[in-house]
């Protein structure tokens, strides 16, 4: 009798070992996903010009990413600030099946061009041999620094500034009279409605398309531009510059830029929806 119970018991167990061992296969990702980005970079070498990529790969994937390609620009892997000594991803935080991580890659091409690219995909190739196309956002590529003003500046930026929380601003102030009479983000997708803005002493929060435009500023006098997330949702990478332009008194145009960043901060359930959406795959545990 004590036999049978056993091996009833160890029959059991092992019934459990491969039912927990086809569950965790089950959660494991074909291939690493990367988040969506909304970034603006450029391949000038004396200008920013390298980008930071978040994905999320399985726990028990020791592979290195070799180096991307997004069309004819090619990116090899750049020590950032934090991990200078190291060119290999790592891992950000860690879920129950996944890491999320990042990898800095320099960028470089061969081609020159006098116009911005626009990626919503880029090959990857890793260590390992696999090489995979991704779905990264939207990544805008210049090939020369793009938020300068080579004319004299219409509006200075005497102070700008940023929170963990999504949020930023940044202050104006006009050195001629002059209408701000447009601002617009740079990518193809409608990511503005994801933001409120605020522009100070004037109108309080509420969506781009709400603002009430123009703005007129006399010399020396100043405006506020603050935007924050909607939703406190911190799954996309964000490194854009928004467009402030618009005419001075004497009838010439300008143009500024506001940046604004903003390194994803993902829970377990913002894991289970991209994994959800990246895949096609139902909600993940």
């Amino acid at each position: 009798m004590r036999e049978r119970y056993f091996w009833a018991a160890l029959g059991l167990i092992a019934i459990s070992w491969i039912a927990n061992s086809l569950y965790a296969q089950s959660k494991q990702l074909v291939e690493p996903i990367f988040l969506d980005h909304y970034i603006e970079t450029t391949t000038d070498e004396h200008d920013h010009h390298y980008v930071t990529l978040y994905y999320l790969a399985n726990k028990n994937d020791h592979s290195t990413i070799n180096y991307i390609r997004l069309g004819d620009v090619e990116g090899f892997p750049h020590g950032d600030f934090f991990y200078e000594s190291t060119t290999a991803p790592h891992a950000i935080k860690t879920y129950r099946h996944q890491d999320l991580r990042s990898i800095t890659v320099l960028l470089r091409t061969f081609n020159e061009k006098k116009d911005a690219q626009s990626f919503n995909e880029m090959a990857v190739f890793y260590s390992d041999g696999r090489s995979s196309t991704a779905s990264i956002g939207e990544v805008i590529i210049h090939p020369k620094r793009y938020y300068g003003n080579d004319d004299t500046r219409a509006l200075e930026q005497p102070s700008s500034g940023g929170s963990s929380d999504g949020s930023s601003w940044d202050t104006l102030r006009a050195t001629v009279p002059l209408a701000i009479e447009k601002i617009a983000f740079p990518f193809n997708e409608s990511i503005e409605n994801r933001f409120n803005f605020t522009i100070s002493g004037k109108q309080t929060e509420q969506p781009l398309d709400s603002i009430k435009l123009p703005i007129h500023l006399e010399k020396d006098k100043s405006v506020t531009l603050k935007m924050n997330l909607k939703e406190k949702s911190f799954v996309n990478p964000y490194e854009f510059a928004i467009r402030i332009s618009g005419t001075t008194e004497k009838g010439k145009p300008f143009t500024n830029y506001a940046h604004y960043n903003s390194v994803p901060y993902l829970t377990q359930d913002d894991v289970n929806r991209v994994i959800e959406a990246k895949t096609g795959r139902g909600s993940v545990e």
